[in-house]
């Protein structure tokens, strides 16, 4: 369209990232070359999940919709009737709001599967084209530790295996993981104590214990999995007879959506610590996984760090995108702990033009 100069949706987090039950805060800006006749400003903001993998013999494929806010923005112009109003040339700015569900699933991108946020407006003008900008978000569900009921206990497992070819037995390892406590929440350290006895006359290449995670897609024909590894923490070599102890080595939990992802129905996410024995020359590793869980209230803490908004922030240096709702130095808003949030907080990737958002 030749009157429309710019068109941007601009959130009023500059990570565009928000939790569960929080209140976003935006506005549409355009700029018109000459005046423009406008009958309607739509704002769509919606949360969808789409999951795809091939099998042998066809594609697998679902989608699901778990969240959706549509609304008619009021258009300020000359003329203005029933029908719309006159926008003359320059800038002008749509603002909206809109709350998320408190049970919103978290955001998420996986090989074959994602789940992700975004607004979308649209212009209607008589005859068309009815120009339309999208723009991502993300969103942090909630998982309090202390509604879990197995959080707060200690897990545990064991093994007792046999070493070498099928030709050639070199003996046993015996080995055992334990964490204290098997709910862990984001940025959390993971202690881990373990302990590997190599009974066997073969050397032990190498011991590593790594943070798993694990999705599981579904569709209506069936389910597909798939295993991630996060992080890995490794240690050296054990010789025939010896022993290896894992004294409350620390695994750090990355940025990563809870476990569950609740509040979806195609996608489920679960983690898992698994240690890991390399026997040296041709064996099979000995893997010994326990299974955790990730959320975002820690253990005997109901309260979550969040850092708060004004509805449109004016500290933002971007001499390009206009605050223009703060004249009064007062209405300044100062962003807490930005450290901590890019840390912690998944952000919204940069917008591209993607051809899979409808």
């Amino acid at each position: 369209m030749e009157q429309l100069e710019k068109f941007q949706i601009i959130f009023n987090n500059p990570l565009a990232t928000y939790h569960a039950g929080d209140t976003v805060f935006g506005y549409g800006w355009i700029v018109l070359k000459n005046s423009m006749f406008v009958q309607t400003v739509c704002l769509e903001a919606i949360g969808e999940a789409k999951v795809e993998w091939m099998t042998s013999s066809d594609i697998q494929a679902s989608d699901e919709e778990v969240f959706n806010y549509t609304t008619v923005l009021p258009i300020k112009g000359e003329k203005d009737t029933s029908d719309g109003a006159v926008l003359h040339s320059g800038s002008h700015y749509f603002p909206f709001e809109f709350t998320l569900p408190q049970k919103a699933p978290s955001s998420f991108k996986g090989k074959h599967g994602r789940l992700r946020y975004f607004a979308r407006m649209t212009i209607c003008t008589p005859g068309g084209p009815h120009p339309t900008r999208t723009s991502k978000f993300a969103v942090i569900g909630c998982l309090d530790l202390n509604n879990e009921p197995d959080a707060a206990y200690p897990v545990e497992n064991d093994t007792f295996e046999t070493v070498g070819s099928f030709c050639c037995i070199a003996g046993t390892v015996t080995a055992s993981i334990r964490l204290e406590k098997k709910g862990f929440a984001l940025r959390d350290a993971i202690p881990v104590y373990a302990e590997i006895k190599n009974l066997s006359t073969r050397r032990i290449s190498h011991t590593h214990v790594s943070l798993i995670q694990n999705v599981t897609y579904y569709s209506y024909r069936g389910r597909f999995s798939e295993s991630t590894t996060l992080v890995t923490v490794r240690k050296g070599s054990i010789v025939p007879r010896g022993k290896q102890t894992w004294q409350q080595e620390l695994i750090s939990i990355p940025t990563a959506p809870p476990s569950h992802l609740r509040g979806c129905k195609i996608i489920d996410v679960q983690y898992s610590i698994e240690l890991c024995i390399k026997p040296s020359g041709f064996a099979r590793k000995v893997k010994l996984p326990v299974d955790i869980l990730i959320g975002t209230v820690p253990l005997s803490d109901k309260t979550i760090k969040k850092s708060s908004y004004h509805p449109l922030p004016s500290n933002v240096e971007e001499k390009s995108i206009p605050y223009p709702f703060f004249e009064n130095p007062s209405d300044k808003a100062y962003l807490t702990d930005m450290g901590y949030l890019q840390h912690m907080l998944p952000t919204a990737p940069p917008w591209e033009e993607d051809a899979d958002i409808p």
